[in-house]
């Protein structure tokens, strides 16, 4: 069974990667920038000032610093935020319906305690993990790297990133254990999923919800927009 998911897992990377390989010729461009705000090219471990008018590639990743703010432009594409946020340039994309829900089964799939375990002695914490707070950075508490990383998050979805909004949500929600229950996550891929019409799975994602919340308003909200989809869905058909 667990040579089967492996294999799928394989088959799935290779798909993504191959719809994936424009992105990583993209460049974007530090348009406007205030405060203090750092950038790590690449998979490098260090960190370095992040400059007015400095060249972006899609494997690069900034974080800005509670008082900053960031104007980022592309090819048909622009993104804006404010401080305390980590970003990695590659989710200032678009994706199609089809790719972004192959990325969330991947991400799914992933989880498989068996896989997870396998992982977890091989996977690399550049992206996520200790090297971000390390020396590099005044970043200490694993506790402000997670909502650094949450803040980024608001940010692609406030920013109209629906499809990366929601996959790098879903990411941080099965790396990190203290955020796999994290409210504002799933609220912003099960909006996002409707953001993109896929009413299906964002139906899915809100009933996720309403099964480990205690929130009666909340659940009574939900079930509201619940019936508001299935209605969209039957008229779709």
């Amino acid at each position: 069974m667990l040579k089967k998911i492996l294999s799928a897992l394989i088959l799935i990377s290779l798909v993504i990667t191959i719809s994936s390989a424009k992105v990583q010729t993209d460049t974007y461009k530090v348009k406007k920038l205030k405060g203090e705000a750092e950038v790590r090219h690449g998979a490098k471990e260090n960190w370095e000032k992040l400059s007015l008018s400095d060249t972006l590639k899609s494997d690069d990743t900034i974080l800005l610093w509670k008082n900053a703010y960031v104007e980022i432009e592309g090819d048909k594409v622009f993104f804006k935020s404010n401080g305390n946020v980590i970003i990695n340039i590659s989710d200032l994309r678009r994706l199609t319906k089809e790719d972004l829900l192959l990325q969330l089964a991947f991400e799914e799939m992933k989880n498989v305690p068996e896989i997870k375990r396998e992982e977890a002695k091989t996977k690399s914490t550049g992206i996520y993990g200790t090297d971000i707070a390390g020396k590099e950075t005044k970043l200490k508490p694993k506790e402000n790297l997670t909502q650094f990383w949450i803040n980024g998050v608001k940010a692609l979805f406030e920013n109209g990133f629906y499809e990366t909004a929601s996959l790098r949500a879903k990411k941080l929600m099965l790396r990190f254990d203290e955020l796999k229950d994290n409210l504002e996550l799933k609220l912003i891929i099960a909006t996002s999923l409707e953001m993109l019409e896929i009413y299906g799975e964002a139906i899915s994602e809100y009933k996720r919800i309403i099964s480990t919340s205690n929130d009666e308003n909340l659940n009574s909200k939900i079930e509201r927009k619940i019936q508001e989809l299935r209605a969209k869905l039957e008229t779709n058909r």
